[in-house]
This record gives C-alpha cells, structure tokens and sequence, in this order.
C-alpha cells in the first residue's frame, strides 16, 4: 500500500546534514569576498548608492580581515589569527564595522569547534587581547570617538556557541561509542546464550536416544543370535526394541516441540511413521524424574542388565529441575553399564535428604555372555563419548559434584551430590 510504504521512510535530514563540504567552502568563499568588497569599500545601498575608494593600508586590512574566512574549514587556526589581526588594525584607526564582527565570528567560532577545550580558550584570550590592543590604540589617537566593544563581544559570543556544539557533538559521539559497544556486548552475549542452547540441546538429545539406542542395539544383535534356535526370546528381544524405539521417539518428539518456533501452527507435528506430514501435534509428555527411575530400570533389565533400586527419601520434595538432572545422570550411567558392561548387575542408590540428593550407580564388571561378548556391545564400547563429561555438567549446575571410576574389586561406579534444598509438598500430617 502506498501509505504503508511512506510510513516506513527514513526521516529527510536537515538541511546542514544534506550540503557537501564543497558547497560549504563555496559558501564561506562567496561571503567573504562579498563582505570584503562592503569592508574596503565602505558600501552604502541607504539613501543613495555610496562608496569610499580606500587607501592602501585600510585595503591590506580589509582583505586580511575577510578574505581568509572562504578557507575557515581547512586552516582554521591560522585564518583566526590573519582575521584577528587585520580585524585589530582596523579598529585601531576607526575602520571595524558589523562586517568586521560577521567575519572574526566565523573564524572564532569554527576553531571553538574544531579545537580541544585548552586550545579554544587559549585561541579566544588571544582574539580578544589583539581586539583590546587595537581599542587601546584606538583610544590613543583621534578615533577615540568610534571605539566600541561590539567586536570583542561578538567574537565572545561566537566562541561560546562554537564551545556548546563542540560539547554536544562530544556528547553525541559518546552515546553513538557507547551504543555501539552496548550493541557488541548484547551480539556477544547472544552467541554465548546460543553456545549455551546448542550444548544443552545437544546434552538433552544425547541423553534421550544414547539409552534406547543403546538398549536397541544390545537387543537387536541378542535377536540375531537366538532368533533361530530360540524364537520365543527373539521376539521377547524384539519387542523390547519396539518400547525402546517408542520411547525415545516419544522423548524425542518432546524435544523437537520444544524447539519448535512460537509462529510455527500448533497443528504441525511429525505423525506417527515420521513420515512429516501435517497433523496434530504430540502431547508434551512431563519430563521425566526420580519418580520415573523403575520404569527406567524396567528397560535396563530388558537388554540383559539386572538393576537394582533402592531410593530413600521424598521424590516430591525435589525441585523439578534437580529432578529431571538426577533421573538423567542415572539414565546415563546405566547407559553406559549396558554399552560397556553388557550383562553386569548394577544398582542404583537415591538417597534424599534436607542437604540434598546423592546418587550412586555401581556395576559388577562386564559379564560374558554365552559365546562372547553381548550382540552389538563391540560396537558400542569402542569409544570414550562424553556420557561423563555431561553428567559432570549437570551436576556443576547445581553446584554439586560428580566422580566416576573404577572400583578396586572391579565393576565401576559413578557417584554424584546435588545440593539443593526440599522444597514444600504440601501434604498435611
């Protein structure tokens, strides 16, 4: 729409902003050659066209005390002191005018703008001790009738009008520093919270398929091996593989909603079969907690590892955040008992109390399976990974702390403290 568009123009600037430097210089070049012609000539347009023809020294004068001003913008600091001086001369012998005034103002003014502050008020006591010379002298010989101050106030005034703009310009400078610099730090500090958003993404997604899909692997090789002799535990195998795969497609979905844009419709979902076509969206299951670690177990115990747990204390009492970071570290070190120590028995300790939560996951050691190693356990064990370094992560969070090791009779450990307080469960007694 035409009006929208004219909404969305950029203000026009003012006229000072839009003239180039060369139309300034033709500007103050034109002015004082007009002004010196008036200054030498003694002009009168009232009552009569009138004009003094000058004699040399009043005309050496009037040009210094003009003609330099077309070149103010280059040598500010010297134009001053030629106008200055031929501004002083002429009020020694009864010559300085309003034009005298109009030209030492836009020498005295361009240097209070260009100039540092010490420089300026250096360059306007210069001006006005010439200006006072020439009315001393003035005073002294018979044109003690024409002195005025006019000219000394003139060039004050200037000086303080050219102060006040080079101020605010100083000013306006600063502000424009400091939002730039505002600016960076609000970039930086963006990248920052995005490096944070894609290491917790990518710890979230790990910890989501690096379990099932560790559960899935065991038990797709243990369905490969006995799926001819002993059909009844393949299928067993297998439809732990199916609960496996649903739930970290469930867990899965949860996070890509999550992730999912605030324009993006509400009516947009991967439907089941991934096959991304529109539909509804999946329902934001909770995240899961310490409430939820015998359903975690559950599917430990599916790939072969027997897990015992042993949780003491109020699940309720925990915040949710401490929650869900306690369910995960023990999600991942019982992640890495299938992967590393496929058939080992491992138990899980949850002790909550007032100064916060301890969390113990201890195995026995990898345990042989009948001829070898468990099904697809080779191809799980062959890297380090960053299951540990994560869970230190989480529990740093906190402020907490996290160890994992070996234990002297064999088997590993992983032990980790979150300290944070109980919160109110509202129940009465």
């Amino acid at each position: 729409m035409p009006g929208s568009d004219h909404l969305t123009e950029a203000p026009r600037p003012p006229l000072t902003y839009r003239i180039t430097p060369r139309q300034w210089l033709a500007a103050d070049a034109c002015t004082a050659l007009v002004t010196m012609v008036v200054m030498m000539f003694q002009l009168r347009l009232l009552h009569g066209f009138r004009f003094v023809v000058p004699g040399a020294g009043v005309a050496a004068a009037s040009v210094a005390a003009s003609l330099p001003v077309a070149v103010r913008r280059l040598w500010p600091v010297p134009v001053v002191a030629v106008v200055t001086a031929g501004v002083s001369v002429l009020t020694a012998i009864g010559r300085a005018e309003l034009t005298s005034d109009l030209m030492l103002g836009m020498a005295v003014y361009l240097a209070a703008t260009r100039l540092p502050r010490l420089a300026a008020v250096v360059t306007i006591a210069a001006v006005e001790a010439a200006i006072l010379a020439g009315l001393l002298t003035a005073s002294a010989t018979a044109h003690a009738q024409n002195i005025m101050l006019h000219t000394m106030l003139a060039a004050a005034a200037m000086w303080f009008v050219g102060t006040g703009v080079r101020e605010r310009r100083t000013y306006r400078a600063g502000l424009a520093r400091q939002a730039a610099e505002h600016q960076r730090a609000e970039a930086e500090r963006g990248r920052h919270t995005l490096q944070e958003e894609r290491l917790r993404i990518a710890r979230e997604l790990h910890d989501v398929l690096a379990h099932s899909l560790s559960v899935v692997t065991v038990q797709a090789g243990v369905g490969r091996r006995v799926g001819a002799a002993r059909p009844a535990e393949a299928l067993r195998a297998l439809r732990s593989v199916e609960e496996a795969s649903r739930g970290a497609l469930d867990e899965l979905r949860r996070v890509l909603c999550l992730l999912r844009g605030d324009d993006e419709p509400a009516g947009t979902g991967i439907v089941a079969g991934g096959t991304g076509v529109p539909g509804p969206a999946p329902a934001l299951a909770p995240a899961p907690g310490l409430g939820d670690v015998d359903g975690l177990a559950a599917m430990v115990r599916t790939a072969g590892t027997p897990v015992r747990v042993d949780v003491t204390g109020d699940v309720t009492a925990v915040p949710p955040t401490a929650t869900l970071t306690a369910y995960r570290i023990i999600q991942e070190a019982l992640t890495n008992v299938v992967r590393h120590a496929p058939g080992a028995d491992a138990g899980v300790q949850v002790r909550i109390g007032s100064a916060g939560v301890r969390i113990r996951v201890t195995d026995t050691g990898r345990a042989p399976w009948p001829g070898g190693a468990a099904p697809g356990a080779a191809n799980l064990a062959g890297g380090e990974g960053h299951g540990i370094v994560g869970m230190r992560e989480r529990a740093a969070i906190f402020g907490g702390t996290l160890e994992a090791g070996p234990l002297p009779g064999g088997g590993f450990q992983v032990t980790a403290f979150l300290p944070v307080a109980p919160i109110a469960t509202g129940r009465v007694a």
